[in-house]
C-alpha cells in the first residue's frame, strides 16, 4: 500500500490520511452531513481528484448540487 498522504478536509479524522484509506462518518443532523461532505469534496477537487457523491435522504440531488456550487465555484 502506498505511504503517500492526501488531505481529506475532515478535521475529525485528521487532515492527512494515507492514500487509499477508508473511513466511515456518522452524523446527527442534515447540517453535519452537508458540512462534512462539502469539505471532503472541496478538498478532493482542490487537489485535482475526481469525486463521486451518491445522494440519498436527507438530501435531494438539487440540494446537494446547490451546496456544492456554493462551496466550489
Amino acid at each position: 500500500m502506498a505511504t503517500e498522504t492526501r488531505t481529506n478536509g475532515i478535521d475529525v479524522v485528521g487532515d492527512m490520511v494515507a492514500w487509499g484509506a477508508h473511513f466511515c462518518f456518522f452524523y446527527e443532523t442534515r447540517e453535519d452531513l452537508v458540512d462534512t461532505l462539502i469539505s471532503y469534496c472541496k478538498s478532493g477537487l482542490g487537489s485535482g481528484e475526481y469525486c463521486l457523491w451518491i445522494v440519498a435522504e436527507p438530501l435531494s440531488v438539487a440540494e446537494a448540487k446547490d451546496a456544492l456550487k456554493d462551496a466550489v465555484p
